[in-house]
């Protein structure tokens, strides 16, 4: 069985691995213009992954997400405080109260490396994750960033298999960032976010997709429409 992920709108997306593992990233659904499903259909995942206190990226639908469940929410600890604030169980934290940038740990039969990213929170500091999965495959969520020297170091320390890049300037990288970023990580596959969701983002990924041609000539850029999936 192959590893999928399908983006979810805006930064959010499921990754459904080949051993059925259920992971959710940056889950914002209530709210969402851009979000294809009801969050009904997402509940109980095996992890979940949030970069960063943003409301689009870790919206009000979490601790229904989790509710009853054994999902895993892995996070850095100001985030795992705001969260249980909001009604999440401690059982539900990784360890019960997070992990933080440089640690990787498995759950589910799943690694989770927490790397850095350059951007703004109100609680903790941004990140993004590293994904490795029960077949030694690996997605990078850049999560919201700037490029930086170090994604070079990054796609050395983990060849990456797939790398989820947001390109929509204003807040994140612009596409010709993103363009540089994936020369740096030098993943197998790209999929753009983060970009059209509001009208002053970059609406379109053809810049970055025709950047990404010359910087990166190597990858392959897959734009994916929500709802839409790939396999990696």
């Amino acid at each position: 069985m192959a590893n999928k992920v399908r983006f979810l709108g805006h930064a959010s997306f499921e990754v459904v691995t080949g051993g059925g593992k259920k992971i959710l990233i940056d889950p914002w659904f209530t709210g969402n213009p851009a979000c294809p499903v009801q969050k009904e259909e997402l509940k109980a995942p095996d992890l979940v992954l949030v970069t960063h206190d943003h409301f689009d990226h870790v919206g009000e639908d979490v601790p229904f997400l989790v509710e009853g469940s054994d999902a895993v929410i892995f996070a850095q600890p100001e985030v795992v405080r705001m969260l249980k604030q909001n009604g999440v169980a401690e059982k539900n934290f990784i360890f019960g109260m997070g992990m933080n940038i440089g640690g990787t740990v498995e759950a589910a039969g799943i690694k989770v490396t927490m790397v850095q990213a350059f951007h703004s929170a109100g609680v903790g500091s941004p990140c993004g994750f590293i994904i490795t999965t029960e077949d030694d495959r690996k997605i990078y969520y850049a999560g919201d960033t700037g490029v930086f020297g170090d994604m070079k170091l990054l796609g050395e320390i983990y060849p990456l298999d797939l790398a989820i890049l947001p390109i929509g300037s204003v807040f994140v990288m612009d596409p010709l960032q993103a363009a540089c970023a994936l020369e740096l990580l030098k993943p197998v596959k790209a999929v753009p976010m983060h970009y059209k969701t509001f009208p002053i983002l970059v609406q379109d990924a053809g810049e970055f997709v025709k950047l990404a041609g010359r910087k990166a000539p190597g990858v392959e850029v897959q734009v994916l429409e929500p709802g839409q999936e790939t396999e990696f």
